[in-house]
């Protein structure tokens, strides 16, 4: 039986979770950028508030360098089986990153044994995490949250110039009029009713993926967030990733933090072939 003490250790780390998550996109905090060396820099996030603190001092920091060589294989992990319903979307730039916010149950994934809820989407450009050293153009977070403790769990999918991804024709127009709204981020953000949007090409067959406990990668870098990093490399166009990144002034990817000797697990499913190739420089 968990002790009193033991009880209240999670109760805490779960509400701090979803109070991360409420802050992670809504930036509720002080301001914080992405160039390298400024004074509101990511080497100096943790410098910026208090609640900042983790960004700077936390041992378990998202994103990380995957490095092939010394993951560990696990054919006992989930298989992130999900269905994702079509749900109403708005889109929000707030000057930093582009997210995607849903109204009403899109769908939920089970890990560990707990069901996640999917909360929201956002995006990187380029990638926050790196394979063997390689960063991709683009990196899409697939945000969950536990209804039970609030804990969350992300699902990362990595991206590579190639043919047009489906699920961006549908926010080809929306991506536009968001891109053309001049807002003063210091005082707002903005914000496009993106309509019904179809989510089942976000549920494709997950096939392999690493797997380790991290943080989120924006302020206040909360901890014990479990990661999914997909192992296949989807394909979106060159179009398509101007679109996402037009609306944005700077890059929004934080630098690969140290694993600090946490374990990388990497999930294949049975009778399926492992080839690192396109993770190569």
């Amino acid at each position: 039986m968990m002790s009193a003490r033991a009880a209240i250790v999670v109760l805490v780390a779960a509400s701090s979770l979803a109070v991360a998550l409420s802050h992670a996109d809504g930036h509720e905090g002080p301001d914080f950028g992405y160039v390298t060396g400024a004074i509101d820099g990511p080497e100096n996030w943790g410098k910026l508030s208090p609640e900042y603190k983790l960004c700077g001092d936390g041992k378990s920091q998202s994103p990380i360098d995957i490095n092939t060589n010394t993951i560990v294989p696990r054919s006992d992990l989930d298989s992130l089986e999900r269905t994702y319903a079509a749900v109403n979307a708005t889109l929000i730039n707030n000057g930093k990153d582009i997210t995607m916010t849903f109204d009403g149950k899109v769908g939920e994934v089970t890990i560990m044994g707990k069901v996640y809820s999917f909360k929201k989407i956002h995006w990187h450009a380029p990638s926050e995490h790196t394979i063997n050293g390689k960063r991709f153009p683009l990196e899409l977070h697939l945000v969950h949250q536990s209804d039970a403790d609030g804990g969350l769990a992300v699902i990362s999918v990595l991206y590579k110039v190639g043919s047009p991804d489906s699920f961006y024709l549908q926010l080809k127009d929306h991506l536009a009029e968001l891109g053309g709204d001049e807002c003063d981020f210091s005082k707002e953000d903005s914000s496009v009713a993106a309509g019904v949007v179809q989510m089942r090409s976000l549920q494709k067959r997950t096939g392999s993926y690493f797997r380790y406990v991290g943080s989120l990668t924006t302020p206040p870098c909360a901890e014990n967030v479990v990661w999914n990093v997909l192992g296949k490399v989807r394909e979106i166009s060159k179009e398509q990733l101007d679109a996402l990144t037009a609306p944005l002034p700077t890059k929004d990817a934080r630098p690969a933090q140290p694993l600090n000797g946490r374990t990388v697990f990497f999930y294949n499913p049975p009778n399926s072939t492992v080839s690192f190739q396109e993770y190569s420089n």
